[in-house]
């Protein structure tokens, strides 16, 4: 098997005395009003002088092509004067930007004694997050592409080595979230996380339709059961804690690896990006590597129901009851409803075979939270305020930022059935769009959390973006692994 894969830029380390390749080009960072520059060679003065006589700004993003006395080549970059990891992501992305447009092959980096390690650190960080791109195996390379290099100092060496191992995961998820849906099936998908996270010594298995159908996983069945691509269940541990009884956290996914909505079926043109309905999973799956290779004092186990959601002679019916792990009956008003439905039993064995303190899942739920959260945020519902305030926190502190939004029990109507124990679509309200609210899908999920620690995370708008943002470019935007493995750090500390 081929396992999805993808390209970014390469770095490496630079020889002693080498003299620069031919067309390589030398970093020099610029604040202020220009002349503040950092790591610029010998002639300082010319170039601080050239950059006022052509009134250059140094703006986060400017960027200029210069040819010293010497013919030695630079690329002079803007950044801003803060000095935070978000800006080094950043700047990493317009690094990688201007060399593609300026067509610099190979870029030497200042050193960490230059610009400190932090900062170095996140601008390797920044170029291999927006220098990513699916591996789409093509034959032939798209006419005009270069292949990109970064060269840093070999003492610097041990800082790419830990960029590198923050960008994987990441970019890991981003690749399995582009994937086409014919590539990433259920089955394939359940193998790549296992080769991925048993190599970080997890311990992992996989659930296939026979062992769902017998341990009683209703909702993971009847969503998969329209397509030939069976379904399954995805199960990691991560022991980093053994000497501490009880497990931390699970975290649950949304691996539906592909939505066409079922006998409600989606329309053009949102059911061509429907590939990405497993960006839930590949956040908590990411994160789970991260945390796994970093060697994380604490107790995770994570949860990925995978199925296709098709239409088929056998796939499940509006109108439907199915009974659900918990066993608790589910009405199915809607099958494009899916995602709630796999969660549930996801959460339900999360609950059920790790009894943790805390349970996160998430999913690319809603299109209806994009209408109010845009791309900026994602949604976050929790049945605890502690949970809510760290979940949000740690987002802050890597920008992938939540948004908290109420649960109540007087919204408790939202999932009412007549004829089941909860109903997988909302009441649709006064102008009849409340069905697929997101308030809706957290409150079904909810049922199934028994009352515990938990919280729902609706990444619809953050999982694949349009635009430029700091961590990444326009597709898949791996939302959810650095947030989730920055929260995972905050356990390890309690934990102690």
């Amino acid at each position: 098997m081929t396992m999805t894969s993808w390209t970014t830029i390469a770095i490496a380390a630079e020889t002693a005395a080498a003299p620069l390749e031919a067309g390589a080009a030398t970093l020099v960072l610029a604040s202020g009003e220009g002349d503040a520059l950092t790591a610029a060679p010998g002639d300082h003065d010319s170039l601080a002088s050239s950059l006022r006589a052509v009134g250059w700004q140094a703006k986060p993003g400017h960027r200029l092509d210069w040819i010293g006395g010497a013919g030695e080549r630079l690329l002079v970059l803007g950044h801003s004067d803060k000095d935070d990891m978000l800006e080094w992501l950043s700047l990493g992305g317009h690094l990688v930007e201007a060399m593609r447009a300026l067509r610099i092959e190979t870029l030497h980096l200042p050193g960490a004694e230059t610009i400190g390690a932090e900062a170095l650190e996140g601008l390797i960080l920044g170029a291999l997050l927006h220098g990513f791109k699916l591996d789409q195996g093509r034959q032939k390379r798209p006419e005009g592409e270069l292949a990109l290099r970064l060269v840093v100092r070999a003492e610097d060496q041990s800082l790419v080595d830990r960029a590198t191992g923050i960008a994987r995961p990441i970019n890991r998820a981003r690749a399995w979230t582009e994937q086409p849906a014919n590539l990433l099936i259920p089955s394939v998908f359940a193998q790549e996380a296992s080769e991925a996270l048993e190599g970080c010594g997890a311990k992992v298995r996989v659930i296939d339709r026979a062992g769902l159908e017998e341990m009683g996983a209703g909702g993971v069945l009847a969503v998969g059961q329209g397509s030939r691509n069976e379904p399954c269940m995805f199960v990691a541990e991560w022991r980093g804690a053994p000497d501490r009884e009880g497990w931390d956290a699970v975290l649950v996914g949304k691996g539906i690896t592909f939505d066409s909505g079922g006998l409600n079926l989606k329309t053009a043109p949102i059911i061509v990006k429907m590939k990405l309905d497993m960006g839930g999973a590949a956040a908590v799956l990411g994160a789970f590597e991260r945390a796994a290779s970093r060697e994380a004092k604490v107790n995770i186990a994570v949860v990925v129901p995978m199925a296709e959601n098709s239409i088929g002679s056998n796939g499940y019916r509006p109108g439907d009851v199915i009974r659900m792990l918990s066993g608790q009956t589910a009405e199915i008003q809607n099958t494009d409803a899916e995602g709630r439905v796999v969660l549930a039993d996801g959460v339900t064995y999360g609950l059920r075979e790790y009894d943790p303190r805390h349970i996160v899942d998430v999913a690319t739920l809603t299109g209806m939270i994009t209408g109010v959260l845009h791309e900026e945020y994602a949604g976050l519902y929790a049945s605890d305020d502690a949970l809510a305030k760290s979940l949000v926190d740690a987002g802050e502190q890597v920008g992938e930022l939540l948004w908290r939004m109420p649960l109540t029990s007087q919204q408790d109507y939202l999932v009412d059935s007549t004829v089941a124990d909860v109903s997988n679509l909302g009441a649709p309200g006064l102008f009849g769009v409340g069905g697929g609210s997101p308030a809706a899908g957290a409150k079904f999920i909810e049922c199934f959390a028994k009352g515990r620690s938990w919280a729902h995370i609706d990444i619809a708008g953050t999982a694949w973006i349009t635009r430029r943002a700091q961590r990444s470019g326009p597709g898949a935007s791996g939302f959810g692994v650095a947030l989730l493995d920055q929260w995972i750090a905050t356990l390890e500390d309690s934990g102690r």
